[in-house]
């Protein structure tokens, strides 16, 4: 590779390519972009390379690149993943790796096979303030760890608009929400516990509440046509979630007063809650217990007032609570500390230095590292599907011959 810039297709320009693309723009030295893939999204009007309506011509193209970027819809991230590793290209790919771990598998073969870089889309572990929390638990200041309690608090207003009324609404169209959503979660804890095996995992879950008999009586399947006396009550009526607020607009490429009032009247999104055909879970706990007796809770919520993480380490000498903001250190002995790390860009930095880390990857790593980054990426997968198992099944399931107990 000469020493220019990584030059990248990206498949998908909706809310996670818009992020990556972004990169090019900020760090041109380092980054551009090859072409760009997507069958709605209107392109930049400054385009200097080709683009096209389907990703498969995108990569039929023959186009002068080094590197693809997936951010599609996760059903095609294995198709997409497995025809770029065939044409040479090393790999950006959102998470999930794949809808099922038969479709990660695949991709672990095409990856070592191709011996290019496969990276997921893991922006947290890259974020300066989940890689200050993982120091300060490598540094041992409250003992041994015993347990773990994770909270990933979606937000009722997030969750409504990805798990409800959007594209993750429906399990059978991609992954449950466990898998779309808490792989992030899942890949925390993987890291955080290197060198430790889980073996057992059990959960719990369901769709509790956004269901038609939990409809308000009188709601219509749209917000637009719902009595006002009705919408008023609601907490997640589209005006109030879109309109009123702007908190979730990034989600829209047009963000205009008047582009959202017409997503809200034509749209998806503008479906009552209750009246979607949902099927994806709104709440989940996953208890895991690896080797040495460390036990380890995730719990999913879609039902809290804001969109956050916090988790809570208990070890023999202490505890350290993390909520996104601040990493607070309770020794029993001596005085309590706080640290606040700093935090600049979505995802509090992740967006922008996983790319800095994926175009020194490409630059510099070996095709062992490769196949080591993308096995490390699938152990928090095979996790998170072995959770799903126990959700379906009813039973806990042992992570070492990944049968039921």
């Amino acid at each position: 590779m000469n020493n220019g810039p990584v030059r990248a297709i990206i498949l998908g320009y909706g809310i996670r390519g818009r992020a990556y693309a972004e990169y090019a723009k900020t760090h041109p030295r380092e980054f551009e972009i090859a072409g760009l893939a997507d069958p709605v999204a209107a392109f930049p009007a400054d385009a200097a390379y080709p683009t096209w309506k389907n990703w498969e011509e995108a990569l039929e193209a023959g186009v002068d690149a080094d590197a693809v970027i997936i951010s599609l819809p996760d059903r095609l991230h294995h198709k997409a993943c497995i025809l770029a590793l065939e044409k040479g290209y090393h790999v950006l790919l959102e998470k999930p790796i794949g809808c099922t771990w038969k479709e990660c598998e695949d991709i672990k073969k095409a990856q070592i096979k191709a011996k290019r870089l496969v990276l997921t889309g893991y922006v947290l572990r890259f974020a300066p303030f989940y890689k200050k929390l993982r120091e300060v638990i490598a540094y041992g200041s409250i003992g041994e760890i015993t347990s773990v309690h994770h909270l990933a608090a979606i937000s009722y207003g997030k969750a409504a608009h990805a798990y409800c009324r959007g594209n993750w609404s429906v399990e059978s169209k991609g992954t449950g929400m466990l898998v779309n959503k808490c792989t992030h979660d899942f890949d925390l804890i993987e890291w955080w516990t290197k060198g430790k095996t889980c073996k057992k995992v059990t959960s719990f879950g369901s769709l509790f509440h956004w269901r038609p008999e939990n409809a308000p009586e009188g709601a219509a399947d749209r917000c637009q046509a719902c009595p006002v006396t009705v919408r008023e009550s609601c907490p997640f009526d589209a005006y109030k979630l879109y309109y009123d607020r702007k908190d979730l607009r990034y989600h829209f490429a047009d963000e205009s007063d008047d582009a959202i009032l017409k997503m809200i009247e034509t749209s998806p999104y503008g479906r009552c809650v209750y009246a979607c055909g949902n099927d994806s879970v709104d709440h989940q706990t996953v208890l895991m217990e690896y080797d040495g007796g460390l036990t380890i809770i995730l719990e999913m919520e879609s039902y809290s007032q804001q969109r956050t993480r916090i988790t809570h380490f208990y070890g023999t000498r202490g505890e350290i609570i993390a909520d996104e903001t601040k990493i607070e250190i309770k020794p029993f002995l001596g005085d309590s500390t706080t640290i606040i790390p700093a935090q600049n860009g979505h995802h509090g930095g992740g967006d922008r230095e996983i790319m800095t880390e994926f175009v020194k990857l490409v630059k510099t790593a070996s095709p062992d590292r490769y196949t080591k980054i993308l096995g490390a990426a699938l152990e928090s997968h095979r996790i998170a599907f072995l959770a799903e198992e126990s959700r379906y099944s009813g039973k806990t399931m042992d992570c070492v011959t990944e049968m039921p107990i």
